[in-house]
């Protein structure tokens, strides 16, 4: 699982992964949510979009100069446990 997960992940995916693999966070866990993406199928607001229709990524369209809130909902998906974060 390890090798697979090294083989595919780009160096900012592996730069975000855990230094330490241990407890619950095991190579394998971790090749299941790479192969696994989230599918964001619910956009809200403005100035948000899937770049080239690939509806696991969203983007930021720019915006007017003014303050402007959107949010990507991945319906599908409960997140049980971890860390949420964006970059």
């Amino acid at each position: 699982a390890r090798q697979a997960v090294c083989s595919r992940a780009t160096d900012d995916e592996m730069g975000c992964l855990p230094q330490y693999v241990r407890g619950a966070t095991t190579w394998l866990s971790i090749l299941h949510r790479h192969e696994h993406l989230l599918v964001f199928d619910v956009l809200l607001g403005g100035y948000i979009e899937h770049p080239n229709g690939d509806n696991t990524a969203v983007c930021s369209t720019g915006d007017d100069g003014g303050y402007c809130l959107s949010v990507a909902v991945s319906s599908s998906y409960v997140m049980k446990s971890g860390t949420h974060y964006a970059e």
